[in-house]
């Protein structure tokens, strides 16, 4: 997130842990996300945003982040297990508040740097399906 102060990261080690991802508007099609909320923009220098469910809810994790004009239309949780299983950790990446943003102490990421765009990709396609699988968590 741009001018938002990171505190410190670290690693996410219960696998049950929910994180939640916020769907922007133009990510839907017909009723569901594709597959590209759970991929990192070249802007996220590989870093997929998260909220964690042990810290806040799905409401309270899309109520922040909409509260600074920021757009989500749904939020699917995914476990750190699941990202686990595709090789792409987590961790613990509270923000401070800045001018622009408030303080998400919830805020979490996990890390793809370790794979190309192409594996990027089919990891993402293989995440919405269990995002999918879990339901929709708000609203």
């Amino acid at each position: 997130m741009h001018g938002s102060l990171r505190i410190m990261s670290d690693q996410l080690a219960d696998d049950a842990e929910i994180l939640f991802r916020q769907v922007h508007p133009s990510f839907i099609q017909g009723d569901e996300p594709s597959s590209q909320p759970f991929l990192p923009t070249p802007k996220d220098d590989n870093k997929l945003s998260l909220d964690r469910a042990s810290l806040t809810t799905a409401l309270e994790a899309h109520a922040l982040f909409t509260s600074n004009g920021r757009q989500s239309v749904a939020v699917y949780g995914l476990s750190v297990g699941e990202f686990g299983a595709e090789r792409l950790p987590c961790f613990s990446d509270p923000l401070k508040a800045t001018v622009e943003d408030p303080a998400n102490p919830a805020h979490a990421y996990a890390e793809y740097s370790m794979h190309g765009i192409a594996q990027q990709k089919n990891k993402a396609k293989r995440l919405k399906q269990k995002a999918l699988a879990r339901g929709r968590l708000h609203p």
